[in-house]
């Protein structure tokens, strides 16, 4: 094909604009796919950052606990019993290092009243492990996390949440290195944090002060009790495995029956992230269905054009044709026109879709909803506009072959 031609492009232009209202509505059609293919990409983006934004960093641990009393009498003992976890259950769990990357065990005494100087409020304390600050959990807005000397010199270390900072100190005071009392208990705030998720279970996180697990334990009579902990995996091991094999291992510490569901409370985060990720793959194949449904439409209307084209142009194309053109050349120019149609109301239905998605993400994305930051991709324009034109010019293929097969002496007695 000649594609810098430029007496083929001003054949072009010129049938384009004879017939401006054909060549609109034909190309419309094109237009309105691309258009509803960036805007039905960039939703269905825009819904699934919102809820990653929602779960957060953590999305392939399993957080547990001591769940309902034991229902099935098994060797020797009764029902009704509770498991009370304690440090060498965690011990064991870690021996499962082919499994197992990271326990973070967890104790409570629920919510307490927490006093600094005049002010004072309730909130959640919790006694945790460096390791819950690990993987995104948290973002740290002043001073530092939780380390592994706090828990093993059982420092009265604090961390609080954000709310707390503003419920308990004054607007323009940094809280690190201040002291707030616990149930008569002095502890020094060396942090302060805020949840990177933003479901409401984790905004929860704003309004929580931890401190390490064995200081906890020793100021508040919990011996080496556990209340909860998290497992995250190795990586390249399913959360689902881990959470029936750690099940499984306690249900034998303890002597409860295999069959003694809920015994032990389980939430595998990683099998709700699967969901949400499979669910918005079904979006994105649904979004290209429809727009490549469409985008074919939209086509075939300009192969039908391009065939009354080449109806109209007959006696033209036997004159091209008897004055030496050869039939390449006739096919290439076919081509060309088509491609020039599809490519232009492509690219004009992509910057349209693109300055709504713009226009969305100013007005409409909002970071404490479930739709963030639509978007699509550039890979995903490119593909876009690559099929557009694969489509062009497979529908060009029959209106070129029309033109090439015309026979000059039929063409010119053609009134």
């Amino acid at each position: 094909m000649h594609l810098l031609d430029g007496d083929i492009w001003q054949e072009i232009f010129d049938s384009v604009r004879r017939h401006k209202m054909r060549a609109t509505l034909t190309a419309f059609g094109v237009f309105w796919g691309i258009f509803m293919l960036v805007n039905l990409l960039a939703a269905g983006n825009g819904l699934r950052n919102g809820a990653n934004a929602s779960m957060g960093g953590v999305r392939t641990s399993v957080a547990m606990w001591s769940g309902r009393p034991t229902s099935i009498p098994y060797k020797g003992l009764t029902k009704g019993r509770y498991i009370h976890m304690n440090d060498d259950d965690m011990a064991a769990i870690r021996k499962l290092s082919n499994e197992v990357a990271i326990v973070s065990p967890s104790n409570g005494i629920g919510d307490q009243f927490v006093a600094r100087k005049t002010k004072g409020d309730t909130f959640q304390i919790n006694g945790v492990w460096p390791e819950k600050f690990i993987g995104g959990n948290f973002h740290l807005l002043e001073g530092r996390y939780l380390n592994r000397f706090d828990l093993m010199e059982e420092r009265k270390s604090v961390v609080i949440g954000r709310r707390v900072k503003e419920l308990l100190f004054e607007e323009d005071e940094s809280p690190i290195g201040q002291r707030i009392k616990i149930l008569g208990v002095q502890f020094q705030v060396v942090g302060v944090v805020e949840p990177s998720a933003l479901n409401n279970w984790a905004q929860r996180e704003l309004t929580r002060i931890y401190m390490p697990q064995y200081t906890l334990r020793k100021a508040f009579n919990q011996g080496s009790q556990v209340h909860s902990f998290s497992v995250t995996p190795v990586s390249g091991v399913d959360a689902a495995i881990v959470e029936k094999n750690v099940t499984n291992l306690l249900l034998r510490r303890h002597r409860v029956h295999p069959d003694d569901k809920g015994v032990i409370g389980s939430w595998n985060s990683q099998a709700q992230y699967d969901r949400v990720q499979s669910l918005f793959t079904g979006i994105a194949f649904f979004s290209w269905f429809v727009a490549i449904g469409t985008i074919i439409a939209g086509v075939v209307g300009v192969g039908n054009i391009m065939l009354i084209t080449v109806k109209e142009r007959t006696k033209e194309i036997g004159i091209r044709k008897a004055l030496g053109a050869t039939p390449a050349s006739i096919i290439s120019a076919i081509v060309q026109e088509s491609l020039a149609i599809t490519f232009l109301a492509g690219y004009a239905g992509l910057v349209a879709g693109v300055l709504v998605v713009e226009l969305v993400d100013t007005f409409a994305s909002d970071p404490n909803t479930t739709f963030l930051n639509p978007e699509i991709s550039f890979s995903t324009a490119i593909w876009a506009i690559l099929v557009l034109l694969f489509a062009g010019a497979v529908a060009s293929i029959l209106p070129a072959r029309r033109a090439a097969n015309v026979n000059p002496v039929v063409a010119l007695q053609d009134e």
